[in-house]
This record gives structure tokens, C-alpha cells and sequence, in this order.
């Protein structure tokens, strides 16, 4: 498991990261895999749409109230945290799967 002795340096975007490329995968089946990464993907493309989206009104000028700031920050916040963890399970699940059907793992 990851060590959890943070330094000053670490964000907690790595920390969490760092806590999801520590899963086991070798305890999901091939159907879970398939989900996770399937699940993961969507959800980043979803979260780079509503990025891509914010940056297009900004451009646009549109008018942001207070309150709306607030949320737009607490919103890109929790992407910078979830895009790098969805990429990461994503990628893990699929890396696991192909070591399954390649027979270098065996579910349990």
C-alpha cells in the first residue's frame, strides 16, 4: 500500500492518485474491468466536456455571479483531483485485464 507520510511537496492530487494505482485489481473480474475502465473513461471525457464547456462561455463573456464562482471553483477542484484517478483506474483495469486473457494472472 502507499506510504502515507506526506511531504510539504506532495499535492493531494498525487496523493490520491497514488492511492488508486494502489488497488488490487487481481481481485475484480474481467466483467468489473471491462466496467471500471469503461466507467472511468466516460467519466473523464464527461469532465473534459464541462471544462471545455466553462472555458467557452469565459471566452464569450459571459456573465459569472459570485455564488456561481464559488461552485465553478469547488467543481474544478474536485476535477483536478478525479481526472488523474479516473485515467489511472483506466488504465490499471485495462493493463489487468490483458494480463488476464494474456494467462499471466489467475483470478482467484
Amino acid at each position: 500500500m502507499t506510504e502515507m507520510n506526506q511531504t510539504p511537496t506532495d499535492s493531494s492530487i498525487s496523493i490520491f492518485r497514488n492511492l488508486i494505482a494502489d488497488l488490487q485489481f487481481c481481485k475484480l473480474s474481467d466483467i468489473q474491468l471491462c466496467d471500471l475502465s469503461a466507467v472511468a473513461q466516460e467519466s473523464a471525457e464527461g469532465l473534459c466536456h464541462g471544462l471545455w464547456y466553462l472555458a467557452e462561455s469565459l471566452e464569450n463573456g459571459e456573465q459569472i455571479s459570485t455564488s456561481s464562482r464559488v461552485q465553478i471553483s469547488a467543481w474544478l477542484k474536485a476535477s483536478a483531483h478525479v481526472l488523474p484517478a479516473l485515467l489511472e483506474l483506466s488504465e490499471q483495469a485495462n493493463n489487468h485485464l490483458l494480463q488476464m486473457h494474456e494467462g499471466n494472472v489467475y483470478p482467484s
